[in-house]
C-alpha cells in the first residue's frame, strides 16, 4: 500500500508544472472516422486540430481480445522525447479512465513522434458519446480532443474485426460475435504463458506470432491456430498448446443469459 502511495506521488510530481488537460480548448475533428483493412489488423483512426497543431487517434486492436493497442501522433514539442512515457486520460467531467505506461517511437519522417499503449477495450467502448477527452503525458503538452466516437464508428471496427477472422479461416455464423455478455478470462492471461515454456534454442530469440481461438460454451477453448507465423516453426507450435492447458474463461452470453462460443486472438511476443 505505502509503495502504491508512493508511486502516485512520483506520477503526480512528473505531471505537476505541465498544467492539466481540463482547460486546454479541445481540438475538433479535422477528419472523419476511418477503418483501414490492413492485411492482418485493423485501424480505427482520426485527425484533429489544424496543420499547425496536428494530432491523431488510432486504435487498434487484435481482434476480439480484450486490449486495444492505442496509439497517438503528433509533433514531437507536444507529445515529448524519451521512450518510456506515463499517460493519464480523462473522460466526462475530467473523470480519469486511465493511467498507466506507454512507449514513445520516433516516426521515420518528419518531425512527429508516436505515443502507443493498451486500453481495456471496455474503456474504449465508453468512449462513445464522450468528449472531450483530455491526455496529460510525462515529458509532454496536456491535449485535449473532442473524440466524438460514434457507435457507427465501433461497428465498422468490429465488422473489420469479424472480417479478419473469417479470412483467418473461422466460421463466424456458427459463434456469437458480439454477446451481450464478453467471455472473461478467469486469470490473468499473462500467466497462460511464460519463457519456461520455451524450448532452451529459442535463449536470445525474439519472435512475435498471433494465434486465434474459439472460447467455448464450457469457458475452454478450440480451433487454436497460428495466423501470423513468427517465421520460426519451433517458437510457432507452442501458445496454442499452453494456451488449451491454461486459458479458462467464465464463457459469453447471449441476450436471454445462455452460453455461447465466440472468438479470442493474442500476439504472443517473445523477448529472452
Amino acid at each position: 500500500m505505502r509503495g502504491n502511495a508512493m508511486k502516485a506521488i512520483m506520477l503526480a510530481a512528473i505531471l505537476a508544472g505541465q498544467g492539466g488537460a481540463a482547460d486546454v480548448p479541445p481540438l475538433k475533428p479535422a477528419s472523419a472516422w476511418s477503418v483501414n483493412y490492413a492485411e492482418d489488423m485493423c485501424v480505427l483512426s482520426r485527425d484533429y486540430g489544424d496543420a499547425g497543431n496536428r494530432v491523431s487517434v488510432l486504435f487498434r486492436p487484435t481482434p476480439f481480445n480484450d486490449r486495444v493497442q492505442t496509439v497517438l501522433v503528433g509533433d514531437r514539442k507536444q507529445l515529448g522525447y524519451s521512450p518510456r512515457v506515463k499517460v493519464q486520460i480523462d473522460g466526462r467531467a475530467g473523470k480519469g479512465v486511465f493511467d498507466g505506461d506507454g512507449q514513445r517511437t520516433s516516426l521515420p519522417k518528419g518531425r512527429n513522434m508516436g505515443i502507443t499503449f493498451d486500453l481495456p477495450r471496455d474503456t474504449v467502448t465508453d468512449f462513445a458519446g464522450t468528449e472531450p477527452v483530455g491526455f496529460a503525458l510525462s515529458g509532454g503538452k496536456p491535449f485535449r480532443v473532442n473524440l466524438s466516437l460514434s457507435r457507427a464508428a465501433l461497428t465498422a471496427l468490429r465488422k473489420c474485426e469479424t472480417d479478419l477472422m473469417q479470412s483467418w479461416g473461422f466460421d463466424v455464423g456458427a459463434v456469437d460475435t458480439a454477446p451481450v455478455l464478453p467471455a472473461r478470462a478467469q486469470r490473468d492471461p499473462s500467466m497462460w504463458l511464460s519463457n519456461s515454456d520455451f524450448p532452451r534454442q529459442l535463449l536470445g530469440a525474439n519472435a512475435n506470432v498471433t494465434v486465434a481461438w474459439i472460447i467455448t460454451k464450457e469457458g475452454g477453448i478450440r480451433n487454436c491456430r497460428v495466423v501470423r507465423s513468427s517465421g520460426n516453426a519451433t517458437f510457432d507450435a507452442i501458445p496454442c498448446e499452453a494456451l488449451a492447458r491454461r486459458a479458462r474463461y467464465t464463457p459469453a452470453r447471449d441476450a436471454n443469459g445462455h452460453p455461447v462460443e465466440t472468438l479470442s486472438s493474442r500476439v504472443i511476443r517473445f523477448k529472452s
